[in-house]
């Protein structure tokens, strides 16, 4: 019998170790995601981006130059081949609630009741999709900015505007096979004269 108490004894001690390393590594575990919450945050943010950066489009170029038509270089954050243009994707990454429309040439952000004023983002969209152009006359070219999850337009939202959740909830993404062969030689091209 003694022998019995004994064993439930170092039962009872294991267990109690067990609790003590469950706790010991769950604070750990919750310092550990308070002190990386941002780097969290922005790496899921950046991992939903290309999520939706890969719906919109068969294949994709990132952070290219090219000549704006000027002498100068314009950077294009994202182009895609989508399936009825070459699209011009801006990502922008604000918070807060947005206002502005394609005919303004101020927009506002507003963020804990205070305001932040910017230019107006689709004439330096327009800038790019120029340079496209000019590279490719022949061929559609499209832009538009994507806004993260954490941009609201209360008021509306611009047409060249568009959410991650609104490209969420696309059908499906393009296959290569919806792309017309005129759109997709011209994408050959593009790809083979950048630098």
């Amino acid at each position: 019998m003694p022998e019995s108490i004994l064993a439930l004894m170092e039962r009872y001690q294991i267990a109690e170790q067990h609790l003590w390393l469950a706790l010991i590594t769950g604070g750990v575990l919750v310092v550990l995601l308070f002190l990386f919450r941002k780097p969290l945050r922005n790496w899921h943010q950046e991992h939903q981006i290309r999520r939706a950066l890969k719906r919109l489009g068969v294949s994709g170029l990132h952070n290219i130059r090219l000549p704006d038509g000027l002498g100068g270089e314009v950077i294009i954050d994202n182009l895609l081949l989508a399936t009825d243009a070459i699209l011009v994707v801006d990502v922008k990454r604000f918070d807060g609630m947005i206002f502005g429309s394609d005919k303004t040439d101020i927009w506002t952000q507003v963020i804990n009741k205070r305001s932040y004023r910017f230019p107006n983002p689709d004439q330096h969209l327009q800038i790019q999709i120029g340079a496209v152009r000019t590279i490719l006359p022949q061929v559609p070219v499209r832009g538009l900015h994507l806004f993260t999850h954490n941009a609201r337009f209360p008021k509306g939202k611009p047409p060249s505007v568009l959410l991650l959740d609104d490209v969420h909830r696309q059908p499906r993404r393009p296959k290569p096979k919806d792309i017309p062969g005129n759109l997709r030689s011209a994408w050959e091209e593009l790809c083979t004269s950048l630098p």
